[in-house]
């Protein structure tokens, strides 16, 4: 199974004295770990068990950020300054937009902590 690119919040948890991966799609799921990467990793994990799970139950799995979404938000956001604030150049981003193309992980994640930084989330309807 091909897990789909969910975008991934990355932050330090004081009270944990580590860091936290959370992804929008799973509200449900997190991952503590002492770096980064390795919140990353578990969680991608957690991510990739809850699927297959949902999967054999029947039960629906979480679309991923595509660029289907950001197209459709694209009247409400300044896109330019969303790959700019996401650490992007926004040349590749509206090439990807217009295009069609695909987000890669890292790409979905920055874009989405963009938005969290700034309270917004690209919600399906």
């Amino acid at each position: 199974m091909d897990q789909p690119h969910y975008p991934i919040r990355l932050h330090w948890s004081e009270e944990d004295g580590e860091w936290v991966a959370t992804s929008p799609a799973w509200p449900a799921l997190s991952a503590l770990a002492e770096s980064p990467q390795q919140a990353t990793e578990e969680l991608l994990e957690a991510i990739r068990l809850a699927s297959e799970a949902n999967a054999d139950a029947g039960r629906p799995v979480p679309e991923a950020l595509g660029i289907a979404d950001l197209k459709q938000a694209g009247s409400l956001l300044k896109i330019a300054a969303l790959a700019t604030r996401a650490g992007l150049p926004p040349q590749t981003l509206h090439s990807k937009i217009r295009r069609g193309g695909g987000l890669t992980p890292t790409e979905a994640a920055a874009i989405h902590n963009a938005l969290a930084e700034v309270n917004l989330t690209l919600a399906k309807p």
